[in-house]
């Protein structure tokens, strides 16, 4: 309950003012919904850019505001956002002190709390656990999928804030990859139950996101496999897990392979500054320290270009971030250092040059780009260059899709585990018979989010039959039940004409909207299953519809 203005007066930290500052749609709804319930625990899921920290920052403002609570503790993931938290909840009138150390025991009396690391509260529990205790506390929890990380951090959160009066938790990927339970959440069939959901695809639809575009690259490679065979595949050769796994780092510890590809992500970088987005910026993403070095020095060869890097035993590691997003400089190498929460808005390309290929690191990867600024720039796309692996092909397809959903959809818990623990495997066992040889790039097709993507038309086959809206009524033909066959060819025929339809009105080439349904819907029509066509034909129809209704405005 909130405290009597005597008690009010009791509280640390500069007086707040009234909350100021707009909210996005997303943010009003989620915060209208805590704020209706004000349960102990919430888990928030919001797409990585749509502005997980300026909501935190408005339940942080409204508890202190009525004197619900008199400190805030923030936990991040990595040291380097710690700054970047306390400038958010600073813009609030809220002050965090992100220099906090375990050694002071306590917080001064002139800031309304902390930021501080997961790996900062695993070291000491009892700290904040004390820093709790005879107080009202809320602690906001950014990515509380890291409370995973390490075996005992998940006991060690529940023993510093398990008598905090609010957990506010915040994740953009609420799941683990080694599908370890997360401390604070409820979990209905081994999936997180969230308050509120945000979706990549709602926000692409709200235009607080930027459109994801996949330029996929393939070619060939040779490299010696642990078992001692010499081996020689292209991308689009079906192998086994394990040489699947060898192909996609011979690729990326080749020089001619990394560096075409390197070279065409900055010709789009150039053509994104070119066209408007004058300090653009590119990332990208290393196996490991030496791995960023040797494409740091690729791109000194290839184009000319130093790029900063940033890995994790650098010291001012943070602060070649931070520098880096204020600057227009081209390239930055990173390993595990850009992830989730860093928000350098100007990043535009991408190169995913890491062998580490689970869901929820990818999704943070992509994240990193889909970050607006404001204004006409943010509605162009962002390019994440890719290698043409069939399981990264998979996750960028998945991209747009609810990530709980999918795991729901296409991986068990025991699946999950044995990815993980499998591609453990693959990385700690590289230093055997394993060498690469050689590898060479060629471009393959490209994965578009953006030109003729609709979210709405899209994901209504994916939502429960209850919630979509009634299909109109079409006439029946006389006579017999057709059969499977004779529907499909009848919906083959529909899918063709709409596709024609499509291709006059969008002024686009009918190749590039049957491409477009494909990587949508499944397969070419002439293998598609019944489901998969009315689900074409329910994306044409809407593309149209939506055309007519612009060209009524």
């Amino acid at each position: 309950m909130p405290r009597s203005a005597n008690e009010r007066c009791l509280v640390p930290g500069p007086p707040l003012s009234e909350w100021r500052w707009p909210l996005r749609a997303w943010q009003r709804a989620a915060f209208a919904r805590w704020n209706g319930d004000r349960n102990a625990d919430a888990l928030i899921v919001a797409t990585p850019g749509a502005g997980k920290t300026r909501f935190a920052a408005r339940i942080a403002h409204a508890l202190l505001a009525d004197g619900t609570v008199d400190r805030v503790i923030a936990v991040v993931p990595r040291e380097h956002l710690k700054a970047q938290v306390a400038r958010a909840m600073a813009d609030a009138g809220i002050v965090l002190d992100h220099r906090f150390s375990n050694a002071a025991g306590g917080l001064a009396s002139d800031v309304h709390g902390a930021v501080v690391t997961y790996q900062q509260v695993a070291f000491a529990p009892k700290v904040f656990a004390r820093m709790t205790a005879g107080r009202r506390v809320a602690v906001v929890l950014d990515e509380l999928h890291h409370a995973g990380d390490q075996a005992t951090w998940g006991q060690a959160l529940r023993d510093a804030f398990g008598r905090a009066n609010f957990r506010i938790a915040l994740s953009g990927t609420p799941f683990r990859s080694d599908g370890s339970p997360i401390p604070f959440v409820s979990y209905y069939g081994g999936v997180s139950v969230s308050d509120f959901s945000y979706d990549y695809a709602s926000a692409l639809r709200d235009g607080v996101c930027r459109a994801l575009v996949f330029p996929l690259h393939g070619g060939e490679a040779e490299w010696v496999s642990r078992d001692g065979e010499q081996m020689s595949a292209s991308f689009e050769t079906a192998l086994d897990r394990r040489h699947e796994s060898e192909r996609l780092r011979t690729a990326l510890t080749q020089p001619n392979w990394v560096g075409d590809v390197l070279q065409k992500a900055h010709l789009r970088l150039l053509a994104v500054r070119a066209a408007g987005h004058l300090d653009a910026g590119g990332l990208v993403a290393a196996m490991n320290q030496d791995h960023a070095r040797f494409i740091a020095d690729l791109m000194k060869q290839r184009i000319g270009i130093a790029p900063e890097i940033v890995v994790s035993d650098l010291e001012d590691a943070s602060k070649r971030i931070e520098a880096f997003g204020r600057s227009r400089a081209p390239w930055i190498v990173a390993v595990h250092m850009i992830s989730e929460g860093v928000d350098i808005p100007r990043l535009r390309v991408g190169v995913f040059a890491s062998n580490v290929v689970t869901e929820m690191y990818f999704r943070q990867f992509c994240g990193r780009f889909v970050r607006t600024i404001g204004g006409a720039l943010d509605e162009r796309e962002a390019f994440v260059f890719v290698p043409d692996d069939a399981r990264i092909r998979a996750l960028a397809m998945r991209i747009t899709i609810d990530v709980r959903t999918a795991l729901r959809e296409r991986e068990t818990n025991a699946e999950v585990l044995a990815l993980a623990a499998t591609q453990r495997e693959e990385r700690a066992g590289d230093e055997g018979m394993y060498a690469s040889i050689a590898a060479s790039a060629t471009e393959g097709r490209t994965l578009d989010f953006g030109p003729l993507f609709n979210p709405n038309a899209y994901f209504a086959e994916e939502a429960p039959r209850a919630e979509r809206a009634p299909l109109p009524v079409r006439e029946r033909r006389a006579g017999p039940e057709l059969t499977h066959s004779e529907r499909k060819e009848a919906l083959r025929r529909s899918v063709h004409s709409l596709v024609a339809r499509v291709s006059q009105s969008f002024g686009v080439d009918h190749k590039l909207v049957h491409a477009t349904l494909n990587q949508r819907c499944g397969g070419p029509v002439a293998s598609a299953s019944e489901r998969e066509l009315e689900a074409r034909r329910r994306v044409a129809e809407a593309w149209l519809a939506r055309r007519a209704y612009d060209g009524l405005r």
